[in-house]
């Protein structure tokens, strides 16, 4: 029950003011807090999760139905609710939520900061009073600048000293409920002084508790709607994977993603006929609730309650709560998404890893809706593995049977010297492949492969690490097999499974290698291979022989 409505003092002015990113009445954050965290106490697995409006589905939800603002702006907000939700449970029922693996962390850092970004940008009129448009930054920031005249500094003034004591509070005692107090200073003190007839407020709020609405399944809207809707859906699944995997490493709690990805997906559906929109985990509520000691997900449940005993006896108290004073919670909330170390992280990892971070999010600021970022982020990320799988996990080895020490040499990075001579009169070379080859890597191995071809010369082509190879890679290694036998020289396979031999003779590429040529892997590393070597250096020892006798 305490940490029910502990969280409930930080869900409640949160929530309300991310209606308002929306452009809508602050009741509908109150109505989607209430019935999904009742839906969700039923449904969630967790102990400590809350879910509720956030902050990054929500600027997903405003940027993406933008355009559709107008008197169904409430009921097209709905229905993309309830499609969310829908394709989260089917994603979830077909084993399709393994999709969001292929969302990289590069991309979801980005989101999540260009988020911050677009979030700063939708309260501009809110905080400062001065009216923009567009469908994105620039062209807003263009907005912006040519009505500067018109801002409202009593407006802005609200608005800074609320930021101000949000970051101040916390300050004098940690465990202070900072949003709500800040919420009830600042409404009191506008209200004393006079200002509150200056700025604009939250107005009349309507005194039901319930608000139920049938959607109206439009099949055109729908058509509209569904790229955009399941964009959102990953992107809810995604922040509520981040959440449970924070939670798993503070508690001793195994996450069940399945339950409650499946859980958000019915909740999504449900709140949709109660006029509340999507909902997701909450990082800030979800570690309120574990800080404040929760033990079972009924806290969540409690959490609710609380919402509902507080708009039941001081509903009439919201209207005079100012509109830049919810902004400035808004702008709050954005600042708190920005982590710069995990930025720079993003940059200095990989150069791969920084032109999807910048890419994405370029992408998420500049166009018109954050859905068309989603897909261009995992677009890009899937360019950049693509061009790492074009080459080919290989390693080329010499064997050196006089050195006891060490008998197998990488090609071109050679623990000591050999002698050009020695190594072109060396009777086999060991081709390493490693991993999942696939046909993308296929040019990169016969690049490596004609590279390390020599006339006369036994080859073998180790595969005990080989988790994956395709027809196109099988295809290359076949015209190696025809070339080296053209030029006086054997091919051995070794570390070859069942799996593949099995899939070796129905292709036929044990008849071209001769049975005899294949290798079973053996437990001790090298043992296959060392046997292939055995086998060659007799064979060649044989010939030698059979050619001194016929001299």
């Amino acid at each position: 029950m305490l940490s029910g409505l502990t969280t409930a003092t930080i869900a409640l002015p949160q929530n309300m003011a991310y209606a308002l990113i929306l452009g809508i009445n602050p009741i509908y954050g109150i109505y989607a807090s209430i019935f999904s965290m009742l839906t969700a106490s039923i449904f969630n697995f967790s102990s400590y999760v809350i879910v509720g409006p956030t902050n990054m589905i929500t600027v997903a939800l405003y940027s993406s139905l933008n355009n559709f603002q107008g008197e169904n702006y409430l009921q097209v907000i709905f229905l993309t609710t309830f499609l969310i939700g829908l394709f989260q449970f089917l994603l979830v029922s077909f084993n399709l939520s393994e999709l969001i693996k292929y969302v990289s962390h590069p991309v979801i850092v980005a989101l999540s900061h260009g988020a911050a970004v677009l979030i700063l940008f939708s309260q501009i009129e809110n905080f400062t009073g001065v009216a923009v448009s567009g469908s994105n930054v620039i062209t807003k920031s263009w907005q912006f600048i040519l009505n500067f005249s018109d801002i409202n500094y009593i407006n802005m003034a609200v608005g800074l000293i609320t930021l101000l004591l949000i970051y101040t509070i916390p300050l004098l005692k940690k465990e202070l409920p900072e949003y709500l107090l800040t919420v009830v200073i600042m409404t009191i003190l506008t209200a004393v002084t006079g200002v509150s007839n200056s700025i604009p407020l939250v107005g009349e709020i309507p005194q039901k508790i319930i608000d139920f609405n049938l959607i109206n399944f439009d099949w055109h809207l729908i058509g509209q709607l569904y790229t955009k809707a399941f964009s959102i859906a990953l992107l809810g699944l995604i922040q509520t994977m981040a959440v449970l995997q924070a939670i798993s490493l503070k508690t001793d709690e195994e996450p069940d993603f399945n339950r409650e990805f499946r859980s958000q997906g019915i909740s999504n559906m449900v709140i949709s006929f109660f006029s509340a929109f999507a909902i997701s985990a909450s990082f800030s509520n979800t570690f309120a609730n574990l800080s404040a000691g929760a033990k079972h997900r009924v806290s969540q449940f409690f959490c609710a309650l609380s919402i509902i005993i507080f708009i039941l006896f001081f509903r009439p108290l919201l209207a005079y709560i100012p509109v830049s004073v919810l902004a400035g919670l808004v702008i709050a909330a954005a600042l708190g998404i920005a982590d710069f170390k995990e930025v720079i992280k993003n940059m200095k990892t990989t150069k791969g890893d920084a032109l999807i971070f910048w890419s994405t999010f370029t992408a998420t600021i500049v166009l018109p809706n954050l859905d068309q970022a989603i897909y261009f982020g995992v677009l890009v990320s899937l360019v950049v593995v693509l061009q790492i799988s074009k080459k080919a996990d290989i390693e080329m080895l010499y064997y050196d049977k006089k050195d006891d020490d060490q008998g197998y040499h990488l090609h071109h990075v050679h623990h000591k010297k050999v002698d050009e001579s020695e190594i072109s009169s060396q009777q086999a070379r060991v081709v390493d492949l490693k991993g999942a080859v696939h046909f993308s890597a296929a040019d990169d191995l016969k690049d490596q492969l004609e590279e390390f071809f020599e006339p006369n010369t036994d080859f073998i082509i180790r595969l005990r690490n080989v988790r994956r190879i395709d027809i196109t890679i099988i295809g290359v290694l076949e015209e190696f097999i025809d070339k080296v036998h053209e030029n006086g020289g054997e091919i051995m396979l070794t570390g070859v499974n069942e799996r593949l031999l099995k899939m070796f003779r129905k292709i036929g590429l044990t008849d071209k290698v001769g049975e005899g040529n294949i290798y079973l892997p053996e437990t001790e590393y090298f043992a296959a291979t060392n046997k292939a070597l055995d086998f060659s250096e007799h064979e060649h020892e044989k010939k030698e022989k059979e050619t001194d006798e016929n001299n």
